[in-house]
């Protein structure tokens, strides 16, 4: 019988979030200070809950399930309470806990707008990812998967540009309508799975090990909903527009948390039912994948707005996570996780010290920002492990997942060319914008008056920094690649 305390930790990793949002939401508008420290104490609870499975979970091999809860709701229709944590899902719980953080302390009371609505997004949109990652019933795993976008429109609508409410706007009905086929999906395989009814995720994987879907047709219905998540080509138009116009909290959950979860419902669902040929499609998604790398990494180069920049670098590193993924080897999908993981700490990262430098300087145009480290030396100094881990430079986690990925396609000098070609030219375009920002003079009078950035925003920058050289430096510690 498993640990009941393991269990306890489990469910608060939705739950803390959740009961968080409606606390905040009960406060008096003009209660600021308790409102922001609800916000910092629920999502602090969220992240020591996995630090707390992280020390106590053993090892396990494969998709094993490390923790579970299972609780019936519609047991005539096989629907089910159904939370779990296998490796990779710990991973990126961990992940998503801590980035939500980061964009809760490293925002908040930075702009008036930052309200009581602002912190009942931010947890409302936490407690959908971290319930997106514990479902292990498909209704369930639906029904967060839809949850997550209410919270994230009203965060992307909050830009100071109208650019926020069209990439919200976006966002939500392409994510609305590839939803509507998964859903067709989800049905046309449960009535493949057979009887009893069910729609538990193990018990369907389970049923397809013995019965394999080689015929089945309905597979390709699920792929659109991860593709835009993870803002591949060509269903990724969502995202530089986003990151060039939303507020800084929402561009950190975004390259942090929706991107990296669009990969782990791939992995989640897809490669755990269809195998890794994914019913023939696999070959398909492998060359989505190349070409958002690519692309992406081609679009980056001649962008001149920085946050537009940085959209297009993780955009191509996305691309690189998704060829690794779908390449059928085990090593191969542990790069793809890596870079997932890449992408996380590293969208935080950039978009956070994008966003504290963009609002002190007033403009977004690379040309225009100059100086920062005669100015801002530490801060300056600390981005740079995110912009080395966009490069692939060794000693980060990107180049961890990064090498792993191209590894596996050394046998094919033409696919090798092209994905050591994006990130070469990915590299060379986000040290480029780095150098831009940071050398030459600094003007003090063109830069706001208040001060920047703030001693929370440096330190959780600094706490960044750490956790992307020590995934580069010892990936099984961090990342529990190959658990």
């Amino acid at each position: 019988m498993e640990n009941w305390f393991e269990q306890l930790l489990l469910i608060c990793l939705p739950a803390a979030p959740a009961i968080g949002a409606i606390a905040a939401g009960s406060c008096p508008e003009r209660a600021t200070r308790l409102v922001r420290v609800i916000g910092w104490a629920f999502s602090i609870v969220a992240l020591l809950a996995w630090i707390a499975l992280r020390a106590v979970l053993p090892d396990a091999a494969g998709g094993d399930l490390l923790v579970s809860v299972y609780l019936p709701w519609v047991s005539d229709l096989g629907i089910g309470l159904h939370l779990g944590l296998d490796g990779t899902g710990l991973v990126m719980a961990g992940m998503i806990s801590f980035i939500t953080l980061v964009a809760m302390i490293g925002t908040l009371p930075s702009l008036p707008e930052l309200n009581r609505g602002h912190v009942v997004c931010l947890l409302a949109a936490e407690a959908g990812m971290l319930g997106v990652v514990t479902s292990w019933d498909l209704i369930l795993f639906i029904a967060f998967w839809e949850v997550t976008l209410v919270p994230f429109f009203f965060l992307m609508g909050r830009g100071p540009t109208r650019g926020g409410v069209a990439a919200a706007t976006r966002f939500f009905v392409t994510s609305v309508a590839s939803s509507v086929l998964m859903w067709i999906g989800v049905l046309m395989l449960v009535q493949a799975a057979g009887t009893p009814i069910t729609f538990d995720l193990r018990e369907l994987a389970a049923r397809f090990a013995d019965s394999p879907l080689g015929s089945f047709s309905g597979a390709w219905l699920f792929i659109p909903a991860f593709l835009v998540r993870m803002a591949a080509v060509p269903l990724h138009t969502w995202f530089p527009a986003a990151a060039a116009s939303v507020p800084t909290a929402a561009a950190v959950l975004l390259a942090g948390g929706v991107l990296p979860l669009g990969g782990f419902g791939l992995v989640h669902v897809l490669l755990r039912l269809f195998g890794r040929d994914l019913c023939g499609l696999s070959t398909w998604l492998y060359w989505i994948g190349l070409a958002t790398a690519l692309g992406g990494a081609l679009a980056s180069v001649v962008q001149r707005d920085l946050k537009r920049l940085l959209a297009y670098v993780f955009l191509a590193q996305m691309g690189l996570a998704l060829t690794g993924l779908t390449l059928g080897t085990q090593e191969a999908r542990n790069g793809g996780l890596l870079l997932l993981v890449a992408t996380g700490m590293g969208g935080g990262c950039l978009f956070l010290f994008s966003g504290v430098v963009c609002s002190a300087r007033g403009n977004q145009r690379i040309v225009e920002i100059s100086g920062l480290w005669r100015s801002h030396p530490a801060f300056a100094g600390l981005a740079f492990a995110g912009i080395a881990s966009a490069g692939a430079v060794p000693g980060t986690v990107g180049f961890a997942g990064a090498y792993l990925v191209l590894r596996n396609l050394s046998g094919n000098f033409v696919h090798l060319s092209l994905a050591a070609g994006a990130v070469l030219i990915m590299g060379a375009s986000v040290l480029w914008a780095y150098r831009r920002v940071t050398g030459g003079s600094f003007h003090p009078e063109m830069w706001a008056t208040f001060r920047w950035p703030r001693k929370r925003q440096v330190t959780i920058l600094a706490i960044l920094c750490v956790v992307i050289v020590l995934a580069g430096l010892a990936p099984g510690v961090i990342s529990g690649v190959g658990r």
